[in-house]
């Protein structure tokens, strides 16, 4: 790893410095806004959801849940193909 990358501080804890805490934060939004726009791509030919309506639904079903990430993609999916969102 750079040197300078992460700072430890007096409680043990490591913190990621600047500017690789933005980089990061901007490669996470980055690849999550093209893993959902690849779903929604594929789901709403299949569907009788709009791409707006799939992107809210999921985005409201993943802030409800805690943890169980997998699961919430799974019923997601499923339902959304089912016309039962």
């Amino acid at each position: 790893m750079a040197d300078g990358m992460w700072t430890m501080k007096d409680d043990g804890e490591f913190v990621l410095e600047e500017p690789y805490r933005t980089w990061l934060e901007e490669a996470k939004m980055a690849s999550t806004r093209a893993w959902i726009d690849g779903l929604v791509g594929y789901l709403e030919p299949r569907c009788p959801y709009t791409a707006q309506q799939l992107a809210d639904e999921l985005v409201r079903r993943n802030e409800c849940r805690d943890g169980a990430k997998t699961m919430v993609f799974d019923e997601f999916v499923l339902e959304a193909l089912s016309g039962d969102l």
